[in-house]
């Protein structure tokens, strides 16, 4: 299918370093639907701080992420960067600034550098080590005999899930994001694995370098968000810390409680 370019302003404003992202009454609704996927949505972070969206499929959390990385336009309300209007900027100048972690981790036959560098391929190897290290990558460096040159995949060392995702994260931070995303990027590990790669998503989040949202299912991922917005059928239905929602006793609480449930019950049959 041939898909229109994506139009461009004349006279693009420069964003500059991205320090602060705010939706104000953002709606988005697919040409095909019947209901918005996204209704008046509004919500503002700052660089430093960690955000995160949760609830239940079909909620809008990845029609959330495609309007932040500007797949999508809304129909309704503004989407600003530092203060400047998505749709008076080039997405290209902010899109060089996003660093992207989703469950799905594209790996390639090739060294550690290759796989890691490839989104900057001017980077040092210093710099390539600083981004492993941030990611947690010790474990599998210790394993690698030739170090970021040994080769991965196809006759070279075979990766665990959460080594290739450390890699992806590594990946990501090699850019030096200004906005890091995680959609969902947890959901395919088990849940050992899980808790190590969320403790290094709250690693990267207290070095405060960058605006980092989390967008997920499971909620032992995000516990450590500075604010965590409930979404229910296109709308933010509760804001709060963890504490907080949990003592509202609403949808936050009943998904806490179902899947401490059930990862009660995984121990038990284990």
């Amino acid at each position: 299918m041939k898909r229109d370019v994506e139009p461009k302003p004349q006279s693009p404003k420069k964003v500059g370093t991205i320090k602060e992202l705010e939706f104000i009454n953002v709606s988005f609704k697919h040409q095909t639907a019947q209901f918005k996927a996204l209704d008046n949505i509004s919500f503002d972070v700052k660089k430093g701080e960690t955000i995160a969206f949760v609830g239940p499929s079909g909620s809008g959390k990845s029609t959330l992420v495609k309007l932040l990385v500007g797949l999508y336009r809304p129909n309704e309300g503004e989407i600003l960067y530092n203060g400047i209007d998505g749709h008076h900027m080039d997405f290209d100048e902010l899109r060089n600034q996003i660093g992207f972690v989703t469950q799905d981790t594209q790996l390639f036959a090739g060294t550690i550098r290759e796989n890691i560098s490839f989104v900057k391929p001017d980077a040092t190897d210093e710099e390539v080590l600083d981004a492993l290290h941030k990611a947690s990558c010790q474990g599998l460096l210790s394993r690698a005999e030739k170090g970021i040159y040994s080769v991965i995949g196809e006759g070279g060392l075979k990766l665990s899930g959460g080594e290739k995702q450390r890699l992806s994260i590594a990946r990501s931070l090699l850019r030096h994001p200004r906005l890091l995303i995680f959609d969902e990027a947890t959901s395919s590990l088990d849940s050992i694995t899980e808790e190590e790669i969320t403790s290094t998503i709250k690693n990267i989040s207290k070095e405060k370098e960058q605006i980092t949202v989390l967008i997920a299912h499971r909620l032992s991922t995000i516990m450590h968000a500075d604010c965590i917005y409930v979404l229910e059928r296109g709308q933010i239905v509760e804001t709060g810390t963890h504490h907080e929602l949990l003592e509202e006793k609403g949808l936050y609480y009943a998904m806490w409680r179902q899947q401490i449930g059930e990862r009660k019950y995984a121990t038990a049959t284990a």
